[in-house]
Formats: structure tokens, sequence, C-alpha cells
């Protein structure tokens, strides 16, 4: 499937082919079209020309760059999930300092586990493009040790109402993370996409250039400035899949600041 080869691939490396792959079809079509049209014919039009391609050119570039804001919009609320989560994660193994030694204990040893399989397990999942779910059983047994918890004082009903709803927080967050592995763009936009671009482009080809070599210069920049953009809503569509992606790293952080925590209450 092209849509894994792309992203199991380096960005520079499918971003050049579809670049220069742009380019070439571009120009390949300007030279056929140069065989079969006089450039007499089309020197004749260049102002209507230039009127026309500076209509669809606008209304093309504004589509493409507000698909583009709206790509980019997405992967940075992607990105501020992913650490929203990783600071509930930390907050609520702080707040588990509150309750009874055992009972703080097992907790601890839950959302570490939790942390350890978002990391380890579930982020190479997410950047296969899968939906991943290894993590829930530790959230499933942190929820149950709260919920099996008798508070004793005032203080300790406190506690567990504060756990409890960082503990909602923290479902909240990551069931937003999970939806947003499978967020990308709709199909219809990329035919969108890419009929507009072949239409912006192949309206070039209507200009009587006395130089055909700047006629192909022409062509060859407006098809790869297109694809360029277009290069960059490929590489954010998926905010957690392929090199340019969310990364673990808030995750990385809070799980080193658990560890030194804990070393230093030993």
């Amino acid at each position: 499937m092209i849509v894994d080869w792309i992203y199991n691939h380096p960005t520079w490396l499918w971003g050049n082919i579809l670049v220069w792959g742009s380019v070439v079809v571009a120009c390949l079509g300007l030279a056929v079209f140069h065989r079969f049209v006089h450039v007499d014919v089309r020197r004749a039009h260049n102002d209507l020309a230039g009127f026309s391609i500076a209509i669809i050119s606008v209304v093309y570039a504004v589509l493409l760059a507000f698909i583009a804001v709206a790509t980019w919009e997405a992967f940075a609320a992607a990105d501020t999930i992913a650490q929203t989560e990783a600071g509930d994660i930390g907050n609520l193994y702080r707040d588990t300092r509150g309750f009874p030694p055992d009972l703080g204990g097992r907790m601890r040893v839950e959302l570490r586990r939790y942390l350890g399989l978002v990391i380890n397990e579930e982020w190479p999942v997410q950047q296969r493009g899968e939906v991943p779910d290894a993590a829930w059983a530790p959230l499933v047994r942190l929820h149950e040790e709260l919920v099996r918890f008798q508070p004793q004082s005032l203080g300790e009903s406190v506690l567990e109402a504060e756990f409890l709803r960082s503990l909602n927080e923290l479902y909240k967050t990551r069931t937003a993370r999970l939806i947003a592995v499978r967020g990308h763009v709709p199909g219809v936009v990329w035919w969108i996409i890419a009929i507009g671009g072949a239409i912006t482009t192949a309206f070039t080809y209507l200009f009587g250039f006395h130089s055909f070599r700047m006629h192909l210069t022409m062509t060859a920049a407006v098809a790869a400035s297109l694809s360029l953009v277009v290069v960059l809503i490929v590489a954010l569509d998926w905010p957690y899949r392929g090199a340019v992606s969310v990364s673990p790293d808030a995750y990385v952080e809070v799980e080193r600041s658990l560890a030194d925590a804990a070393g230093a209450t030993q």
C-alpha cells in the first residue's frame, strides 16, 4: 500500500520523489502540448491566459493553504494531547503519596507499568498507523485499586475524589490520543488537491513564450511549489505516524522524573 510505503521511509526520500515526479510529469505534459498547439496561437492569448491563471491559482492557493494550516493544527493538537497525558501520569504518581503506603505503592507500580507500555509498546504500534490497546490493563487495575479504597478521614476522602478526577482526565486524554492516531485528511480532499494542482499546472501551458526553455522553467517552478506544500500536508497528515510525527519524549521525561523521585525516597 502506498501510504505504508510513504510513512515507512524517510521524508526526504518520498518527498524528493513526489516533487521531482511532479516536475517531470508537468514538463512532459508541456512538451506534448507544445507540439500540438502552436506557440503563436498561445502568444496571442497571453493576457487572457494570465488573467485566468491568476484567478485559478489564487483559489487553489487559498484552498491548499487552508488544508495545510488545518493539518498543522491537528498535528499540534496531537502533540498537546501527548504532553497533557504525560503530565496527568506525573500528577497521579505524585498524588499516590497521600494514600496508605501499601495502596500507594501498588498504584505507583501500575502507573509506571502504564508509562512503560505507552513508550515501548504503544508508540511503535501508533507509528504503523494502528490503534494500540496494550496500556488499558494497568489503568483498569489502578481504577480498581481506587474504588476499593475506603477513606478513613476527610482528608483521604478529598484525596480520593481529586485522584478520581485526575484519573478521569487521564482516560480522556488517552482516548483523545487513540482517536488522533486514526485522524487524517479525508480521501475526497486528496482528490481535490490532485485535480486542483493538475489544473493549475496545466494552465501554464496556455502561455506563449519566445523561449521554450523559459516556459519549461516556469512550469517546473509551479509544479515544484505546489508539490512542496503537498509534501508538508502528507508529512503532517498522520500525527503519530512516520518520520515527522509526535514523539514520546514527554512520556520519557516523566518516566525519568519518576525514577529520580523513587530513587530520592529510598
